[in-house]
């Protein structure tokens, strides 16, 4: 299956994105490569909510919403542009850092369970098993909020960011029975699971099939999730290996029928 759309992309708008990933080199990279949609997702964090930390700060609506307006002056025949977010887990709420009037100004939203960086008590690192726990709770608390049905998808489930240690080992003690208890809830939700190609970037195609990711998104196919792909590109080069996503999709046996609507 050819993957002909990237709904996770940072521009320059995101505090950790490189200063040249402009809208305007994704959309002419997209041309180059045969992408047809394109989902700009920066990070942010709904100032009506409590709890900005100092990242998430000033990346309120306000800054967010330039990126509409870039978005309009960009113009291409064979891509289409749509303006998102990335919104946090809201761990002292038990919710996402988003509420529904301003999610009705997106096209698409994501969110993460796995910015455990961000969002995780430092002493649950260790053991393992606190630290996958805390991303079970995170991801069903996400799915239970108050705006689960803005949620497009579940950004990079699982995958927890800037772990101090290989994060396979979360995927691997977590259950098949666990897995199936939330990918079900996934599913009624209608919430999409991201297949995120920015943790393949350095593998070689034959190795990506050994990954624990794997057996999590077979879990997810089982019970009806849709699936939505992003290169969570916050750098002009995380596109190089894009094609990762058709290796994926043709592991997990994906059609047409099992991506995000949206992305279609």
């Amino acid at each position: 299956m050819k993957v002909t759309h990237d709904f996770h992309i940072h521009t320059n708008l995101s505090l950790c994105a490189e200063p040249d990933t402009t809208p305007e080199f994704y959309v002419r990279r997209a041309e180059e490569i045969g992408l047809k949609k394109l989902g700009f997702a920066n990070h942010f964090w709904d100032e009506r909510i409590a709890g900005a930390n100092d990242f998430y700060v000033s990346q309120n609506l306000e800054y967010v919403l330039k990126l509409k307006e870039e978005l309009k002056q960009i113009k291409s025949d064979t891509v289409q542009t749509y303006f998102g977010c990335e919104v946090e887990y809201d761990f002292a709420h038990r919710g996402v850092s988003l509420t529904e009037d301003v999610a009705e100004q997106f096209d698409f939203v994501v969110v993460p369970n796995s910015h455990t960086h961000m969002t995780m008590p430092k002493d649950c690192y260790e053991p393992y098993q606190k630290h996958a726990d805390f991303m079970v709770q995170a991801y069903e608390d996400i799915l239970n909020s108050n705006v689960s049905r803005y949620i497009t998808a579940m950004a990079h489930p699982f995958e927890a960011v800037c772990c101090p240690y290989d994060y396979s080992i979360l995927i691997d003690i977590i259950s098949d029975d666990c897995f199936k208890r939330l990918f079900d809830l996934t599913a009624k939700k209608g919430v999409a699971v991201e297949i995120n190609i920015g943790n393949y970037h350095d593998l070689e195609d034959a190795d990506i099939e050994k990954c624990s990711q794997i057996r999590m998104f077979r879990i997810a196919k089982e019970c009806g999730c849709k699936f939505i792909f992003g290169s969570d590109a916050h750098n002009r080069r995380r596109h190089n290996s894009y094609g990762h996503a058709d290796v994926l999709a043709d592991i997990l046996e994906l059609r047409e029928n099992d991506i995000a609507e949206i992305a279609r």
